[in-house]
């Protein structure tokens, strides 16, 4: 059967419906409940994207400097390394979380950053509710 759509721009705003928190209980790595939940935005909110391009602009500055000195030196060797790639990752997460209950520490951006450094379980985990616009964009009733 085919749906006959009668949306409006705003109802397809995943922008827009991104920057609305969703709440999501972490589960530990055994598939247990833990009390612990997080509030996050969605991966195409205003916020994560600027965050995402303020480090890839930096990223890139920085390996514009490097290939400019290594151009000087002949050192033609130039890379990013894999602990700036996780740290980018790492990053990423934070900025998604925008709150929790169940942690004992009141939340902050930089406790949000310590945690997501020292357990990639719920960087994962953040990421993976964050990037899922099913969490953010409600079905229309406007579809029949």
């Amino acid at each position: 059967m085919t749906k006959i759509a009668n949306l409006s721009l705003a109802d397809l705003d995943a922008r827009k419906a991104s920057e609305g928190a969703f709440e999501f209980e972490y589960l530990q790595p055994d598939g247990e409940t833990s009390g612990v939940f997080f509030s996050v935005l969605g991966g195409q909110s205003k916020i994560v994207q600027d965050e995402a391009n303020r480090l890839i602009n930096e990223r890139r500055r920085k390996e514009a400097v490097q290939a400019a000195q290594a151009k000087t030196s002949r050192n033609t060797e130039t890379y990013t390394s894999v602990e700036n790639d996780v740290e980018f990752g790492q990053r990423l997460a934070a900025v998604r979380v925008v709150g929790w209950r169940g942690i004992k520490e009141t939340f902050s951006p930089e406790l949000a950053l310590a945690l997501c450094r020292s357990n990639q379980d719920i960087a994962s985990q953040v990421l993976e509710r964050s990037n899922d616009m099913a969490n953010f964009m409600k079905p229309s009733s406007s579809i029949s």
